[in-house]
C-alpha cells in the first residue's frame, strides 16, 4: 500500500508541474488563476505542489480556463498513476527473477535491459501463480498468449507439462495436449520450408 500511495503522490506532483507550466506559459501567477476560477490560492498551490489530489471540479475549472479538452488533467493524473504502478510491478518481477537466478546468462542485469517477451517467458517458467497473474496487469492477454506460443510452446517436451497448465489455466484452451502438438508441428514445418 505504501508504494502505491507513493506512486499516486508522484503522479499528483507531475500533474501539478503540468498545471504550473500552463500558468507560467500563460503569463499568469497562481493567485491570478485561483481568483479567475474561484478557488483559494492555497488550494491551487496544494495541487501544484502535489500535496492534494486534483478534484473533478477544480480540474474542470482549470481545463476551461486554459482551453484544454474536458478530462485532460484527470486523464493525465490517471495515466501517470497507471504507468508508475506498472513499472513498480515490472521491477518487482525482475527482482524476484534475479533472486531465483533466472538471468544467469546475462552478464549484468538492469531493469531496462529486460525485453517484455523475455520477462513474460521467464515469469512463466520461474515464478509462481501470483507472479504470473501480475503479467496480466502489465500486458494485454493476446500479447502474453503470442509470446507464450512463439517462445514456449515451440519447445515441445521440455516445457510440455507447464504449457498444458498455462493453456488450461490462463488461455482456456480445450484439449491443450492436441493444441500444443499442433503448434509444435506447424513451427517445425515452417523451419523446414525456410531451410
Amino acid at each position: 500500500m505504501y508504494l502505491l500511495t507513493n506512486c499516486y503522490i508522484c503522479s499528483m506532483k507531475q500533474v501539478g508541474q503540468y498545471i504550473q507550466s500552463l500558468i507560467i506559459n500563460g503569463g499568469y501567477s497562481q493567485s491570478e488563476v485561483a481568483r479567475e476560477i474561484g478557488v483559494s490560492r492555497q488550494s491551487l498551490s496544494y495541487v501544484i505542489a502535489g500535496r492534494r489530489e486534483l478534484s473533478i471540479p477544480l480540474a474542470l475549472k482549470l481545463e476551461s480556463f486554459f482551453n484544454l479538452r474536458e478530462g485532460e488533467l484527470l486523464k493525465k493524473q490517471a495515466a501517470d498513476s497507471i504507468r508508475k504502478y506498472k513499472q513498480k510491478i515490472k521491477n518487482e518481477l525482475i527482482e524476484r527473477l534475479s533472486a531465483v537466478n533466472a538471468f544467469w546468462s546475462y552478464a549484468d542485469v538492469s531493469k531496462e535491459d529486460i525485453p517484455d517477451d523475455e520477462l513474460i517467458e521467464k515469469v512463466f517458467i520461474h515464478l509462481d501463480l501470483a507472479d504470473i497473474a501480475k503479467l496480466f496487469e502489465l500486458y494485454q492477454r493476446d500479447y502474453i498468449r503470442k509470446i507464450w506460443k512463439d517462445k514456449m510452446v515451440i519447445q515441445g517436451d521440455y516445457l510440455f507439462d507447464l504449457n498444458v497448465m498455462i493453456a488450461l489455466y490462463y488461455f482456456n484452451i480445450k484439449q491443450p495436449e492436441k493444441y500444443l502438438k499442433r503448434v509444435e508441428r506447424e513451427h517445425l514445418k515452417k523451419l523446414l520450408t525456410h531451410a
